[in-house]
């Protein structure tokens, strides 16, 4: 080749110095592998051509003689220079620079290529705004051409530099222009640090091969050696060769690097495998497809491979069960709901033993998080699990504009301040929708009369001869759980109170009910008998016509969560409020959430009721709270 082609680093004017240690870098240091997976195969999911076929990744270890590597010396000059200026760096800088001139001075080195199939390749030109400059060039920019695009930030480009020795990578990519003509595209680049020529003037840490002028790449398969092409045998560019080959220099294999790869790929695009979206091909040696995913997600060889890789091997089980809830099962339940922000969402929930309370979100197939805020706690629930996805272009590109660099959470903050709200809102409705859903399915209906036929030699069924009774049995026997008055100190309003009492009086549409054991106070009925009472009548609260309420219950789940329970002892749509007993003038407390009805200005209302019938809701409050609580209801 020319002297117009080469590595060229170019020169510092304006009196900086980078320093060995890339952010872009640092951000996927902690497990390189598991990254490398997630970011290479991201992109190509972005870039597939066909709804109808699956992009193709391809994993592949070569070796390549030093002889057959564009540009060589002037890497190895480069490293060198590096190596003598990063003395002056971190002892870090000094061994990874040494490591390097070790691994220059074999005759081969390894190289990992990462290349897809059926994917538009990285559309040029190699001009500002083009997603190839975005990728070679730019800085903390990002351009995706498919609106399903599973990145964003543009940092995941740094990921293949993580896993190589020599924080060398080339990128061949064949694209096609706007009058589908083919364009093969070429070009190395280098991230080290800064160093002196031999004329003593600073060089830029970042360097590249290709035409050295402008640092741009090279367009013609002349003079290339056949691992850096994607053209056929007779050198001409076809269907099949369009698309992107990564070359990572100095492959830093780890032990059983082909295992941990492979379930990384399969805990991350799950959901993309399951719907023939992506094939993965593992060095030969392990294939990814809808047919293989689930024999990969219960291979016992591979989960102990991740066994120690870091949150490993539950993510792994985790992604094995997540994925049981995308089959046809009759087990499984599918929920669907039209959000105000998001549009369509579905869930699809299993519930059954041994799975892991979860609910994972899926993004264009690319798996998310299962640590959704609102989304952690299922002390009560049943063993589950669930996937959530979002089916609507809008709705995925709020969802995408909220997650960080790492793309494994959703934080409303990141949206400019007038959308913040919005992001905020669309989640907590989300949330709300999808812990609803478990509790429908999820959770054992409570039973008010369990019959148990062991016992029945003991006790005897007071019910038999006639209508069920009303009355709740303490389980210590003999006492009778009634209705009296109580007059509170603001307005002498009456006041529904779950104790025991002897005579009837009427309410005020307030149950209480501690923490614990909904409220209860014990005292011997002198009849000997047991009865549960209701109050009768109306009274007005704040304003509003009350109803009454009746055998109330709170079971504390959290320090802002109970399970409310009660018997309405009329019809009708209610609004409830709860309050704290405790205080002198039953003090409002707000509810942030609840699992039946709407939650407006911190009451719960639109809560339909029948006489008699047992109503049972969970709720959140805005604030930690461990006294006794007072509900009131009343007619909306």
């Amino acid at each position: 080749m020319s002297n117009r082609i080469g590595f060229e680093f170019p020169l510092d004017s304006s009196g900086q110095w980078d320093g060995f240690n890339e952010p872009g870098m640092e951000h996927f240091a902690g497990n390189p592998l598991e990254h490398l997976g997630r970011e290479t195969v991201q992109n190509s999911l972005d870039a597939r051509i066909s709804p109808e076929h699956p992009a193709r990744v391809t994993f592949s270890l070569i070796e390549v003689s030093t002889a057959e590597i564009p540009g060589f010396e002037e890497l190895r000059e480069a490293i060198g220079r590096c190596a003598a200026a990063a003395t002056d760096e971190s002892p870090r800088a000094v061994q990874f620079f040494e490591t390097a001139k070790a691994q220059l001075a074999r005759r081969k080195v390894r190289v990992l290529q990462v290349s897809d199939t059926r994917t538009t390749g990285v559309t040029g030109p190699c001009t500002n705004g083009r997603p190839y400059y975005a990728l070679m060039k730019a800085t903390g920019q990002s351009r995706k051409t498919s609106v399903d695009a599973t990145g964003s930030f543009g940092i995941g480009k740094f990921a293949p530099y993580t896993v190589s020795s020599l924080r060398t990578v080339f990128v061949t990519t064949v694209w096609g222009s706007p009058s589908n003509h083919l364009q093969h595209y070429v070009q190395g680049k280098s991230i080290l640090m800064s160093h002196c020529d031999t004329d003593g003037e600073v060089r830029r840490g970042t360097g590249f091969w290709g035409v050295r002028r402008g640092c741009m790449p090279v367009d013609t398969c002349d003079g290339l050696p056949g691992w850096l092409r994607r053209d056929d045998l007779h050198g001409r560019l076809d269907a099949n060769s369009q698309g992107t080959t990564l070359h990572i220099f100095g492959f830093a294999a780890q032990k059983k690097w082909r295992q941990i790869l492979a379930a990384s790929i399969a805990e991350n695009f799950f959901g993309a495998v399951h719907r023939g979206q992506l094939e993965v091909d593992i060095d030969g040696q392990i294939l990814i497809t809808r047919e293989t995913l689930g024999q990969l997600l219960s291979d016992l060889s591979i989960e102990e491979a991740m066994s120690t890789q870091k949150g490993e091997p539950e993510k792994f089980r985790c992604a094995r069960d997540y994925l049981r809830t995308l089959g046809d099962s009759s087990e499984i339940t599918l929920e669907e709901s039209q959000q105000l922000h998001l549009g369509s969402c579905e869930l699809r929930i299993l519930v059954g033993e041994g799975l892991p309370k979860g609910v994972a979100v899926l993004r264009n197939g690319m798996f998310i998080t299962d640590e959704l805020s609102r989304l952690r706690s299922f002390s009560n629930f049943k063993e589950f699990a669930a996937v959530l996805e979002c089916n609507s272009e809008r709705g995925n590109e709020l969802l995408r504009a909220m997650e960080p660099p790492r793309h494994d959470d959703f934080e409303p903050d990141r949206l400019p301040a007038e959308l913040a709200r919005k992001g905020r809102v669309a989640l907590y409705e989300l949330t709300k929708w999808v812990r609803s859903m478990l509790q429908r399915h999820a959770i054992d209906p409570v039973s008010d009369v369990t019959t148990i036929d062991e016992l029945t030699d003991y006790f005897a069924d007071e019910t038999d001869e006639g209508q069920p009774s009303s009355r709740e049995e303490d389980p210590a026997g003999g006492i009778i759980i009634r209705a009296r008055r109580r007059l509170t100190k603001k307005d002498n309003r009456t006041a529904w109170s779950q104790r025991e009492g002897n005579g009837e009086s009427p309410g005020d549409g307030a149950g209480e009910a501690d923490g614990a054991e909904g409220g209860r106070s014990s005292e011997r009925n002198d009849s000997g008998g047991n009865s549960t009472d209701f109050g009768h009548g109306e009274t007005d609260i704040g304003g509003r016509t009350a109803l009454l309420l009746g055998n109330v219950r709170a079971i504390p789940l959290s320090s802002t969560v109970r399970r409310v329970a009660f018997t309405p002892v009329q019809s009708g749509t209610l609004r409830l409020q709860l309050q704290d007993s405790g205080a002198d003038t039953n003090r409002r407390l707000r509810v942030l959430a609840a699992s039946a009805g709407r939650v407006v200005d911190g009451e719960i209302t639109g809560l339909e009721a029948a006489v008699g019938e047992r109503i049972m809701l969970e709720v959140e409050l805005e604030s930690a709270f461990n006294g006794t609580l007072k509900v009131a209801a009343d007619a909306v």
